[in-house]
């Protein structure tokens, strides 16, 4: 028998009915959504930052646009709702707490502003805002089959570019120059845009700094190059990092990088659904603390998917329990200042039964050796 494909529409549909239902067992008449990521979660407009609003009512669901908007926003959902706001969103969500006699409206309190909260709430009284931090991200974090298959595209195209990269590096190369060729790639591959910016290609000592960048620092044999890279995909993200030898390693980057690989690989088999996170990372942050002072003071990893970093967390301070949908990164590092550093990063999908590595990159020594 075969199974139904789901669809992004019928998909769309059954997150707002998640929501919807949620809404009653947080005592909230509605939510309202102002994070252009879950905007795009839930309707799939992604519009920009500060063009619309998304309102989550138990039977209705409606998005807060205006003039330069109202097309666009009409055309890229279905079964939405649409406000034009004329004179900001206050009058209009007025209008519509009104209309459905609204007393609690809960609002992402990590994200909509103090300023834009305080002209709102003028408006809405006597309903009241309810802060609620990372309601929709949690729904996020559990990925589904359509936002696993966008994942792995955009994947695909990182990994080709690490492959026609590893033939462009040439001792005289800025970092910079390897990152405009990067780019490059991606987008012709492609990629709707980068992970981030800027991404890092760090040589020799720079690589001790963890979120570096690129600069104009020149290439030269026998460097380690780190390199921390991603592209978006139908609005999915990836994040890798991989280590590059300009010639052939020294003794001592063979160590550092071979307790990373070794760092990397207990924490990735520790990956299952219901492990606790928290547990993973002091697992793999005791086993290199023994052997090093320079090991990763960041978490070991961090859900990835609309956001480049999201839920659920992969951090000694957490305990949240995985479950089967997350997608994580697992990145230990060694950092050590003036001489460099060493970072291997994996994307590894949870599943019921263990962990599937989506990036397949290559990391053994003689396969980053240019």
């Amino acid at each position: 028998m075969q199974t139904k494909r789901l669809t992004f529409a019928s998909v769309q549909k059954q997150r707002v009915k998640k929501l919807q239902k949620q809404l009653a067992e947080r005592n909230l008449d509605a939510f309202l959504i102002s994070g252009q990521a879950n905007r795009f979660y839930l309707t799939g407009w992604e519009g920009d930052p500060e063009s619309g609003y998304l309102l989550i009512i138990p039977n209705t669901a409606l998005l807060i646009t205006d003039a330069r908007y109202t097309e666009h926003a009409t055309k890229q959902t279905d079964g939405f709702e649409i406000f034009e706001t004329k004179e900001g969103p206050g009058p209009t969500l007025k209008e519509i707490v009104e209309k459905y006699k609204l007393k609690l409206v809960g609002f992402e309190s990590h994200d909509l502003s103090f300023f834009e909260n305080s002209k709102i709430k003028k408006f809405i009284k006597p309903a009241r805002l309810v802060p609620v931090a990372h309601f929709v991200e949690e729904l996020r974090s559990v990925k589904d089959e359509i936002e696993i298959e966008n994942i792995k595209k955009s994947v695909s195209i990182a990994e080709k570019t690490l492959a026609h990269v590893l033939k462009f590096i040439k001792p005289g190369h800025t970092e910079k120059e390897i990152a405009w060729e990067m780019e490059k790639y991606m987008r012709e591959a492609g990629a709707q845009k980068m992970a981030w910016e800027p991404f890092i290609v760090a040589a020799g000592a720079n690589s001790s700094m963890a979120h570096y960048g690129a600069g104009d620092t020149k290439v030269k044999k026998g460097d380690a190059l780190q390199i921390d890279y991603g592209c978006v995909y139908a609005g999915y993200h990836c994040d890798i990092s991989r280590v590059v030898f300009v010639g052939k390693p020294d003794t001592k980057q063979k160590e550092i990088y071979n307790l990373v690989i070794e760092a990397q690989k207990i924490g990735i088999e520790m990956v299952k659904e219901g492990r606790n996170a928290g547990v993973i990372d002091k697992k793999v942050r005791n086993f290199l603390e023994k052997r090093t002072k320079y090991y990763y003071k960041h978490s070991l990893g961090h859900g990835v998917g609309l956001e480049v970093h999201e839920l659920p967390s992969v951090s000694l301070t957490r305990k949240n329990k995985l479950v089967a949908g997350n997608v994580i990164t697992i990145e230990p590092g060694i950092y050590i200042p003036g001489w460099g550093g060493v970072r291997i990063e994996d994307m590894v999908l949870v599943t019921k039964t263990g962990s599937e590595v989506l990036t397949k990159i290559p990391k053994r020594i003689e396969e980053v050796t240019i």
